[in-house]
């Protein structure tokens, strides 16, 4: 009977030492160009503009949501751009929370996605005063497209909620008229010193 407690005991401190040297599984997170999905197979929120965070809420990745991998994610949240113009840049922020546990996160590129679906070329993915700020930039989603966000690592009901915000490309309107000002204003100024110089001035 002393044999099988002390059996058990080590196997219970064998067990908890175990666990005590487990690292957590690091997350991965990407954007990605959903292939054409079948009208209603899964849901998407139009984003009318980035100036306002929009929240970010994971749920089972379904078909159609994220391409075919051999590694599929576990969380997606998808989104379509409602906004006038091309966006830019994403940056979505998460806190640390128990699930996380300050793990390091990667925003790498899947190579199994194949580059054509993974919308950014570059990223930055870091862990600062509790919050995960992920920067996904090099890279445009068209006016009217869809994007899934796609995480693996973190089963997604324990995926804290997170927000997108962003950048868009500025519109051409807009450029034309800070362009005709800018040159409105060079011209205003180079009349008055050319009118300054023949005073003598």
């Amino acid at each position: 009977m002393k044999l099988l407690r002390c059996l058990f005991a080590l196997a219970l401190v064998g067990a908890l030492t175990g666990m005590a040297k487990a690292d957590p599984i690091d997350f991965h997170m990407v954007v990605v160009d959903p292939p054409a999905p079948p009208p209603g197979s899964f849901s998407t929120t139009p984003i009318t503009s980035l100036a306002t965070p929009t929240v970010v809420k994971f749920t089972a990745c379904v078909a159609g949501q994220i391409p075919n991998v051999v590694d599929p994610y576990e969380g997606c949240d998808s989104f379509e751009n409602s906004t006038s113009s091309a966006i830019t840049s994403l940056l979505l922020e998460f806190p640390d929370t128990s699930a996380l546990h300050g793990q390091s996160s990667s925003c790498a590129l899947d190579p199994g996605l194949g580059g054509a679906v993974n919308f950014f070329q570059s990223w930055s993915c870091t862990l600062v005063g509790g919050n995960y700020i992920l920067d996904f930039t090099d890279g445009s989603i068209p006016v009217g497209d869809l994007f899934t966000i796609a995480e693996d690592g973190v089963a997604p009901g324990r995926f804290p909620d997170g927000t997108l915000t962003g950048t868009e490309a500025p519109e051409p309107s807009s450029i034309w008229l800070l362009s005709t000002g800018a040159l409105m204003l060079g011209a205003f100024f180079y009349s008055k010193r050319k009118g300054l110089n023949s005073m003598g001035l």
